[in-house]
């Protein structure tokens, strides 16, 4: 077994229909009464439209009540009850413009926050070993500029099927009026639609392209910003620039043609309508003699319904050039879904053994990082971890806090397989000290809380035990200092021993330090040993160590060579059979 992605067919990829429905799926008592809004403010429209024109057509010949011929009917209203009628009606399509105003950015605001909401909490629940897999910024990029994108691709959704709905009710209502010049119209749209589809296809792939190159600008922006001290020190301010330049330039060129083609198809669209109009405009005239009134308001609604024709195309144009990013967001949650683990139930009050038997693990196919690893230890004993670099130390502290799952064997905790027991009892019982601290911006209690619901008393006893609380109430703001990345300046051991406190502010039973002394000054490290000295047997610990010197404490240590554990005993018996301690041990006293 390995660490890679779950394969998917390709063929099996959702529409665009699938996708956009999908976003809508909540929203669904909105759409209807936004597409009800929309159909009612087209008869309105069109009502007022064919009113205007009969009541023109009656003002200038001079009559007195106008002769209308609708569907079989003959009404002769007056010029008064015609221009209260057409007040009437204008007075009720400025009601549905509340609606048709209000609800498409409510409906995208709330799509948005939805589909940020379930992105990071898919994101938080995933398995390590997905999250591990992105890449620095991929994430903020996909939950900002991503998502903004998919909510312009919602808006453009909403606009398409309002104008869809308008264009619809007023070729009816031309149908109404005049069947022949209608029905021209309508071929004629129908026919732009397909020769412009070439140029829809061709914005959607580079809208694809432009969808990825943001993503590769905002992981090299956010890998720039990690490594800003390495990059002052080594003057390497210039290259960054270029890098990111080129990030930003392959950017720029998508962004550029994507919009270029989108005003392309809208402006050329405009242009064939003008073609399209004078071809009907003589159809209704060869047809339409001898109904003035008539003809004028087919001449109107066409002209509204090439318009709205013209925001129908504009708005498709606009979702299929969207629809990149919202399938890089979509893609993004249900890969970070489908890996969340199975959450086990089995409870566990306390950590009395842990084992590996024949455990291996492998990132990709065939090439293993641990094989065949064995070793029981019992509650409360201090097991140091020694090897080589790349050994695979680091996956073997991952596996041990259940951050990845063994592809081979089985790894026990009471006799128990520990993906079977409580996801609640295992964060609560198991506590981590990495290499590299991280603190959060924030004070030095809540960096110590990280996040539970933890009362100060407990916070300062974790602060004596990782030797810190003299140093925190020595500053002027005590535990409430903020510390963290931009903020005050704390030291490096200062930092571990936060973290420290963090690990044993819960009362853990079992804690894995990775390389808790490699980077400290002999102070701090003295300090970090004489915490690790007064948990001894009080707790379950795994020390990774590259300092000879951490693993006094030890009653064990482990050896890992070329991912497999060539040596468990205790630190006398390997210093008589070890060669690989003994070799350790005199770098690290500089014997010759």
């Amino acid at each position: 077994m390995t660490g890679s992605p779950r394969a998917r067919d390709s063929s099996a990829q959702p529409s665009t229909r699938t996708r956009v429905s999908s976003l809508l799926a909540g929203q669904r008592r909105s759409m209807v009464v936004l597409a009800i809004a929309a159909v009612l403010s087209g008869f309105a429209e069109s009502a007022t439209l064919a009113i205007l024109a009969e009541t023109a057509v009656t003002l200038a010949t001079h009559a007195h009540r106008a002769r209308i011929h609708i569907l079989g009917q003959h009404l002769h209203p007056t010029v008064n009850a015609m221009i209260l009628a057409a007040l009437a009606v204008v007075i009720f399509r400025l009601a549905m413009q509340i609606p048709l105003s209000v609800l498409p950015p409510r409906i995208a605001a709330r799509m948005q926050a939805s589909l940020r909401t379930k992105l990071f909490d898919s994101f938080s629940r995933a398995s390590w070993e997905v999250q591990a897999r992105d890449r620095e910024g991929q994430l903020q990029e996909t939950m900002t500029g991503q998502v903004a994108q998919a909510t312009a691709a919602m808006l453009n959704a909403m606009g398409l099927i309002t104008s869809t709905l308008l264009l619809i009710v007023l070729l009816a209502s031309a149908f109404v009026l005049n069947v022949i010049a209608a029905a021209i119209v309508l071929a004629l749209t129908v026919a732009l639609f397909a020769l412009v589809r070439p140029l829809r296809r061709t914005g959607v792939r580079r809208a694809r392209a432009l969808s990825g190159a943001q993503v590769k600008y905002a992981r090299g922006l956010a890998e720039s910003i990690r490594v800003a001290e390495e990059t002052h020190v080594f003057g390497a301010a210039q290259a960054q620039r270029q890098r990111i330049g080129e990030f930003l330039g392959a950017a720029r060129r998508h962004l550029f043609a994507t919009q270029v083609l989108l005003r392309l198809v809208s402006n050329l669209y405009t242009a064939l309508i003008s073609l399209m109009f004078v071809c009907a405009l003589f159809a209704i005239y060869e047809l339409g003699k001898g109904h003035a009134a008539t003809l004028g308001a087919v001449v109107l609604l066409l002209v509204r319904a090439s318009a709205t024709g013209q925001n129908v195309q504009s708005a498709y144009q606009g979702l299929l050039q969207a629809m990149p990013f919202v399938e890089r967001a979509q893609e993004a949650e249900r890969r970070y879904r489908e890996s969340i683990p199975v959450r086990g139930t089995v409870s566990l009050a306390k950590v009395s053994t842990l084992a590996f038997e024949h455990v291996g693990y492998a990132y990709r196919e065939g090439r293993p990082v641990l094989s065949d690893v064995c070793f029981e230890v019992d509650g409360g004993e201090v097991v140091g971890v020694i090897g080589p670099s790349g050994a695979g130390k680091s996956t073997l502290v991952q596996l041990l806090l259940r951050l990845r799952i063994a592809g081979e064997g089985r790894y026990l905790v009471n006799g128990i397989p520990a993906q079977e027991l409580a996801e609640e009892d295992w964060h609560r019982l198991v506590s981590y000290v990495p290499q590299e601290p991280r603190l959060l911006h924030a004070s030095v209690a809540d960096n110590i809380r990280y996040f539970r619901d933890l009362d100060q008393q407990d916070v300062e006893r974790a602060a004596r035990l990782a030797r810190i609380h003299e140093d925190i109430v020595g500053w002027s703001e005590g535990y409430e200092t903020i510390v963290g990345p931009r903020a005050d300046a704390v030291s490096g051991g200062q930092q571990q021993r936060i973290c420290l406190a963090r690990a044993l502010v819960a009362r853990p039973e079992m804690l894995v330090l990775d390389e808790p002394t490699s980077a400290l000054d002999p102070t701090s490290e003295s300090l970090i040993q004489e915490s690790l000295t007064g948990l001894k047997h009080e707790l379950t610990l795994f020390i990774v160590a590259h300092r000879m010197s951490t693993l006094d404490i030890c009653d064990r240590v482990m050896v890992i060579i070329d991912g497999k554990l060539a040596a468990f005993d205790t630190i006398g018996n390997l210093e008589r059979h070890n060669a690989y301690y003994r070799s350790a041990s005199k770098i690290a006293s500089g014997a010759p």
